[in-house]
């Protein structure tokens, strides 16, 4: 714990000394972000945006893993599945994320749900890849041996194939849940009138550093609190039964 507020002390660190080699106005200080997003949370101008993005990296984050999930699992399972697939798969990570946003907005229109159906599609092939290799990495003999100890079906998936499967899920979620994020906020950027997206473009435009580093210290500070807060103890709870690692 010690070691990640030294962490998060160093680049404080750095920000303030890179602020005082550069114009204030260009690169504010550490203190002068904060002041400003004490000042927007005050005045209640952060809510509202902020949770129409968390709505949208929500709904994209449960579009891409019901479409990457089950495509990952298949291809991992099956070779043939995979020799059909894999070249999609590139293919669907290759595509910039702006060429989904401009075909979903001009065939679905400038709303919500062509901005989750744009945010899960190009999430759902890096959520893909993470399980297909998960699931091509599992260990048939433990499966063999639970066989010979007459293990049913629903035993051998619970207590064998879904421990080695779980941990590429979570790292699934995680890396598809950054995606999400930086996806949401180009799309905000090019194509909604609201979120942090939005806000940051908006403030860029007015050249005020202060509130795109402070808009960008929330969008942080988000992240951060869904690691800690939710992926943590979800992990600990899941992988409780691992024996812990000593370096």
């Amino acid at each position: 714990m010690l070691t990640r507020w030294y962490s998060v002390g160093l680049a404080i660190g750095l920000w303030w000394l890179i602020s005082l080699l550069l114009p204030g106005n260009l690169f504010p200080n550490p203190w002068d972000t904060a002041v400003t997003l004490v000042d927007n949370i005050k005045d209640g101008a952060i809510w509202a945006d902020l949770a129409i993005t968390l709505v949208r990296v929500i709904g994209g984050l449960a579009l891409g893993a019901l479409i990457g999930m089950p495509v990952g699992v298949w291809m991992g399972l099956s070779r043939r599945v995979e020799n059909w697939l894999d070249a999609w798969i590139m293919i669907g990570m290759s595509i910039p994320s702006l060429c989904y946003a401009l075909v979903c907005f001009i065939v679905l229109g400038l709303n919500e749900f062509a901005t989750i159906v744009a945010i899960g599609l190009t999430a759902a092939p890096s959520i893909a890849i993470n399980l297909w290799e998960g699931v091509k990495n599992i260990d048939m003999r433990l499966v063999s041996m639970a066989r010979v100890f007459d293990a049913s079906s629903w035993q051998v998936m619970r207590r064998v194939i879904a421990p080695q499967v779980m941990p590429y899920v979570m790292a699934s979620v995680r890396f598809g849940l950054g995606v999400v994020w930086k996806i949401t906020v180009f799309i905000e950027l090019i194509g909604r009138p609201n979120g942090v997206g939005f806000k940051l473009y908006y403030w860029y435009q007015l050249a005020d550093m202060r509130q795109v580093l402070a808009w960008t210290v929330v969008f942080t500070i988000v992240m951060l609190g869904i690691e800690l807060l939710i992926f943590k103890p979800v992990e600990r709870r899941l992988f409780s039964w691992r024996p812990g690692v000593q370096l």
